[in-house]
């Protein structure tokens, strides 16, 4: 009996040898089923995607559904790999396959599904497949540890100061200085030499319009970590913290023209150290609107502060006050100082409060509304937390076309290494997204069901907050409320305090509460 099968194709690239490539596979895939006798249903073919995975590859994913429907016999590849590197993603397919009296057969490894030695033998070879991959992944890891034992450039384009591009001769690598930017880390290290800290540098350099390599604003973190890399002086660091691993670090000769001349730079480490010991705890006070006050200006979070006075007796006054987050982590080039006293912004908050509980009425009405559309109220979260999962699936498939593409010798070990950066840095950019989504959503599963117990509970939020420690404030008030925002006048007296999904975005004013 003639059998029908579907052709599978998969490459990583559409640049690879004979052989690998879709015209090299389609060929030997043709030649078996004109041997064998076999029908053709159709071919599918995904390009330039990974086999670490089955999500993202549709035309695999049709595949699946095609099966399932009875339109062919067997599913013809080249290698067993072709189909997935990932050994419980093809014990998945195999499966699916099989309830659907669907074989396997590999026209290069002799394998075939319908049999139970098949099956066994699918079940080792795809375990070895994927040990492959892992170990691929660990002499990337050793190269790269040994690249920096030999003081080779890892750092790809993410050092200011630096520019890495490939050579014309191939293979090889070119590193330069850019000297417009080497001048700016010169200039932190001649300001902390001469006795400013972080934040006069960050403010000096903002100021001045200077930009970090991604083209961002300086902040704190940047400068510290501009002022402690080595790189600057020729070197590469080997090992971590010492402080997190117990392992020295140790610094070689690296390849890279230094810009800091080693005198500028052991003087500045001298500094560094002299300054490292943390301050002790100033600051005792609770400041419970921290980050829920938003800065007038910005709108960025505000943070605590305090400055110091004299009463005539000469005893120290301590003044509290909430003040921008960025202008503390950015100086005023980035905002301004914003102070807020911090009695008053949360005498006015208590007031909010009393005010919410006084009105039985409007409470009940945002109960009621509550109740109506909470679920309608998650989708939009459920949605975008689906959306960046999706996402994040796509950042393993290109880590491992990375790999993929190193293995057959397409790209050098230097590109894979700045791949593999680029890759991590946007794949935490949407991990935070989605631990922010994550979050909203728990925050979401609490239901205002119970009058009596909300009124009670608001009753006694002000003490609760008192009480409280500072983690039990945070979770509190996520739950009740977005944000308490400021006229850029900063008056008090015309703020508002911005009601969550909980209290169903309810604004509170001294004059006004709307729904």
């Amino acid at each position: 009996m003639e059998s029908t099968v579907a052709l599978y194709i998969r490459v990583s690239t559409d640049e690879q040898v004979d052989g690998y490539s879709i015209d090299g596979q389609m060929d030997m895939l043709k030649a078996y089923c004109r041997r064998h006798n076999l029908t053709i249903y159709k071919s599918y073919i995904d390009a330039g995607k990974s086999a670490k995975s089955i999500q993202g590859r549709p035309l695999l994913q049709q595949l699946l559904l095609d099966a399932q429907q009875g339109c062919f016999q067997n599913v013809l590849v080249w290698k067993l790999n072709r189909l997935s590197r990932n050994h419980s993603d093809l014990l998945h397919m195999v499966k699916i396959l099989n309830k659907s009296n669907v074989g396997i057969k590999s026209v290069t490894e002799d394998i075939n599904t319908d049999t139970t030695m098949g099956s066994f033998v699918v079940q080792v070879l795809s375990a070895i497949a994927e040990l492959e991959r892992e170990q691929i992944c660990d002499n990337v890891r050793l190269a790269v540890q040994e690249r920096n034992r030999q003081g080779c450039w890892n750092s790809g384009n993410m050092v200011l100061g630096y520019r890495w591009h490939k050579n014309p001769d191939p293979g090889q690598q070119q590193l330069e200085v850019v000297e417009p930017e080497a001048e700016i880390v010169q200039t932190i290290f001649t300001m902390y030499a001469d006795g400013l800290g972080y934040k006069a540098i960050t403010n000096r350099l903002n100021a001045a319009g200077y930009r970090t390599k991604k083209g961002l604003a300086f902040g704190i973190a940047t400068v510290r970590g501009i002022l402690t890399n080595p790189n600057y002086i020729g070197k590469i660091r080997i090992g971590t913290s010492q402080r997190h691993t117990g392992a020295e670090v140790q610094l070689v000769e690296g390849e890279q023209e230094a810009i800091i001349a080693l005198e500028l730079w052991e003087q500045v480490q001298a500094k560094l150290r002299s300054r490292s010991n943390p301050p002790s705890k100033t600051i005792k006070r609770h400041f419970p609107l921290s980050g829920l006050l938003k800065c007038p200006e910005c709108g960025c979070g505000m943070v605590a502060a305090h400055t110091k006075s004299y009463n005539k007796n000469g005893t120290i006054r301590k003044n509290y006050y909430y003040v921008c987050s960025i202008y503390r982590s950015k100086g005023s080039a980035a905002c301004s100082l914003n102070a807020i006293r911090a009695d008053d912004m949360e005498h006015w908050f208590s007031q909010q409060i009393q005010e919410l509980v006084t009105k039985p009425p409007l409470l009940n009405q945002i109960i009621a509304a509550v109740n109506d559309k909470r679920d309608l109220s998650r989708k939009p979260l459920e949605d975008e937390k689906r959306g960046l999962i999706k996402e994040l699936a796509t950042f393993d498939q290109r880590q491992q076309r990375c790999f993929e593409l190193f293995e057959e010798e397409h790209i050098p070990q230097e590109v894979l290494v700045t791949r593999l950066k680029e890759l991590e840095e946007q794949k935490a950019v949407k991990q935070e997204a989605l631990r922010g989504v994550e979050e909203k959503l728990a925050n979401q599963q609490i239901q205002l069901v119970d009058s009596n117990k909300i009124l009670t509970a608001l009753n006694n939020l002000w003490a609760m907050v008192q009480t409280s420690s500072h983690e039990q404030q945070k979770k509190l008030f996520k739950s009740l409320f977005d944000k308490i925002t400021l006229p850029p006048d900063k008056d008090i007296s015309k703020a508002v305090l911005h009601g969550s999904a909980s209290l169903n975005h309810i604004l509170l004013t001294n004059d006004t509460e709307e729904l």
